[in-house]
């Protein structure tokens, strides 16, 4: 009889420990989104984030360490290790100043805590998940508005309030997604990205767009017996979502076209259209920083030129191409810009390249094929959350090819990865959106259906850790 008595006591001890600290989590997790976008200087600038990870990391990963084991995972840290290797030869071959040398390799360091305090954190966690992007945002607008950086000063959209003001969006938008109320979570999307056109934000009206193409079921499966998409789980279902995204692009671009020749933006957006659009194109234009980080990767292939890399040969050379394109010379202000001579990249593989080598390149491609895999993966299960997780990649594949790795973005691209990972290890992790039915058709299922799986403890999947 006492041991009867002791049990029930025990298995309250135990939920109510879990509880605690499953509540614990998704504070941490909402406190780390928060200070993200805010930051001290300390050598360079470190997010209060990642101050407040440091101490913390080593308890996570003593309590939830396994998560770091994942194949994809394993892969990654191996990878930032070889990036990390690549970058302290180069740093030792090249001569690097100290104080550059030290913020070259803190950046690394630093991407790797995010990583793992992140994957240990939200790994399989939807809710968690939702709550950290809530905190992104609201940190990410807060930031906007009182400690606003130079760019938004100038450009206090674009720089400033879209990215917060886009994730809320697209969690409402998932929110109505979820329940399969497509029409009035494409409003949402419809309507941001309307304010991105007219502020003149090209690339996020591109996501937007090939985010709706991507998943939303914009062509039916099938009317009748005529079946109009491919099925599910094969490459030419593949093929045929990535013709209707090339699609989207193409919308994109006519929209921006449309904007500007009605004059629905300001004039200096407009003249900035024109001028790119007689120079390479609007969406893909004004990144000619690409050329010239291929030329510094040719001149060093294997050994990269540093952290921090500087030559004002490179920034002269960016001169010349944008004169050659038909724009004006801005040498005297590139050269004032150029923090000393920094070797412009404006591609995160490409920087990686020009300051660590070869082995800095290799880390991003392998992200970048994640990335590929993430939006195949999130187009053919549509999870609740396929509109905010779409976007997410995008904007990662992006970076990646066309934007700086910058300070504040190492959380975000952090929680990018543990989404990939997510996504390629069972479908979503808190469910599964498709199965194979008896006469071998693919077909989705309800968010409900995970419920009721043979021997899955739905409890231990939606909110565990």
């Amino acid at each position: 009889m006492a041991v009867i008595t002791r049990t029930p006591n025990r298995r309250k001890s135990v939920a109510t420990r879990w509880s605690a600290t499953s509540i614990g989590a998704d504070v941490l997790a909402f406190v780390l989104a928060g200070t993200a976008s805010f930051s001290v200087r300390i050598v360079g600038d470190l997010p209060i984030a990642e101050i407040i990870q440091i101490p913390l990391v080593p308890i996570l990963i003593s309590a939830f360490g396994k998560r770091l084991l994942r194949p994809n995972i394993a892969v990654i840290f191996s990878l930032i290790g070889l990036w990390l290797v690549g970058q302290v030869l180069t740093d030792i071959y090249r001569g690097t100043p100290t104080i550059d040398w030290m913020r070259g390799d803190a950046a690394i360091v630093f991407f790797a805590i995010d990583i793992a305090g992140l994957t240990v954190l939200l790994a399989r966690n939807e809710r968690r998940k939702v709550i950290f992007l809530i905190g992104l945002a609201i940190g990410s607008l807060l930031s906007a508005r009182f400690y606003p950086s130079r760019l938004s000063i100038g450009d206090p959209w674009k720089f400033g309030y879209s990215s917060g003001s886009a994730l809320l969006v697209l969690l409402i938008s998932s929110y109505f997604y979820s329940r399969r109320q497509y029409m009035i979570s494409g409003v949402f999307l419809a309507g941001i990205s309307g304010v991105n056109l007219l502020m003149n934000y090209r690339s996020q009206v591109l996501f937007l767009l090939i985010t709706v193409a991507l998943v939303f079921p914009i062509v039916p499966e099938q009317i009748g017996r005529l079946r109009l998409l491919p099925r599910a789980g094969g490459f030419m279902r593949v093929a045929v979502l990535a013709g209707i995204a090339l699609g989207a692009g193409w919308a994109a671009l006519s929209l921006v076209r449309f904007v500007t020749s009605a004059g629905l933006i300001g004039e200096e957006a407009v003249a900035k259209n024109e001028e790119q659009a007689e120079t390479g194109g609007l969406l893909l234009a004004g990144r000619p920083e690409i050329q010239v980080s291929s030329r510094a990767v040719l001149d060093s292939p294997i050994l990269g030129h540093g952290s921090w890399a500087k030559d004002f040969k490179y920034v002269e050379m960016l001169d010349d191409i944008r004169v050659e394109k038909g724009g004006q010379s801005e040498l005297q202000d590139a050269e004032e810009e150029s923090q000393g001579g920094v070797i412009p990249t404006h591609s995160h593989i490409m920087g990686a390249w020009v300051w660590a080598g070869i082995l800095g390149a290799v880390f991003w491609a392998y992200f970048l094929w994640l990335v590929i895999q993430g939006t195949v993966r999130v187009t053919i299960l549509r999870p609740p959350l396929a509109p905010i997780y779409a976007y997410i990649i995008l904007g990662m594949m992006w970076s990646i090819l066309f934007s700086p790795f910058s300070t504040m973005a190492r959380f975000a691209e952090a929680l990018t990865i543990v989404i990939i990972i997510d996504l390629l290890k069972d479908g979503g992790s808190s469910l599964k959106v498709l199965k194979w039915a008896r006469r071998g058709q693919w077909r989705r299922q309800g968010f409900h259906a995970r419920l009721s799986v043979p021997g899955r403890n739905p409890a231990v999947t939606s909110t565990g850790g």
